[in-house]
């Protein structure tokens, strides 16, 4: 079993400044989305799920971060 969330699964690297960085799997569709013009995104998780709320909890790039979670 994993110790973190599946979503959270680090798949290839990004570059943070000068320094290379692992890219979770749910990066890339938060990427995408961003690019793209969405400047809000709603994550609905579930009461287990809080280290994708500290993921994300910034927000990414020019977008916010909302999270609904579900018991």
């Amino acid at each position: 079993p994993l110790g973190f969330s599946k979503e959270l699964l680090p798949v290839g690297s990004r570059i943070d400044g000068q320094t290379e960085r692992p890219c979770a799997v749910s990066e890339y569709l938060v990427r995408r989305m961003v690019r793209n013009g969405v400047d809000k995104i709603c994550f609905v998780i579930g009461s287990g799920k809080s280290d994708i709320l500290e993921y994300y909890a910034a927000g990414y790039g020019d977008a916010a971060a909302l999270f609904v979670v579900q018991p």
